[in-house]
């Protein structure tokens, strides 16, 4: 059985299981959680999230990931959804593009 990853969507206090190494974008296609998806490649920030627990539990960021949140002065518990793969528990506040 594989091991598990427990991520909880706020402000819905919404909680699910997926497998360790899922990516955050399927977690929320599967779980219907209310994260928008845009380009889904990293380049729009649509899906831009803050990591409220667990962030050393996500994937590295990429080059375009990391270029775009700089371009945009986000603080170092944001990320996009779409380049997410979880490899712990985390909790997970959606922002979109807006602050």
């Amino acid at each position: 059985m594989p091991e598990l990853v427990r991520v909880r969507f706020l402000p819905d206090n919404l909680l699910v299981e997926a497998p360790k190494g899922t990516s955050l974008q399927a977690i929320v296609d599967h779980a219907g959680a209310d994260i928008t998806f845009g380009c889904r490649g990293g380049s729009c920030g649509t899906c831009r999230v803050r990591i409220l627990r667990g962030l050393e539990n996500c994937s590295p960021m990429g080059g375009e990931e990391r270029d775009f949140l700089r371009g945009m002065e986000a603080d170092a518990d944001q990320r996009l959804a779409c380049q997410i793969r979880l490899l712990g528990d985390v909790d997970v506040e959606y922002l979109g593009v807006g602050l």
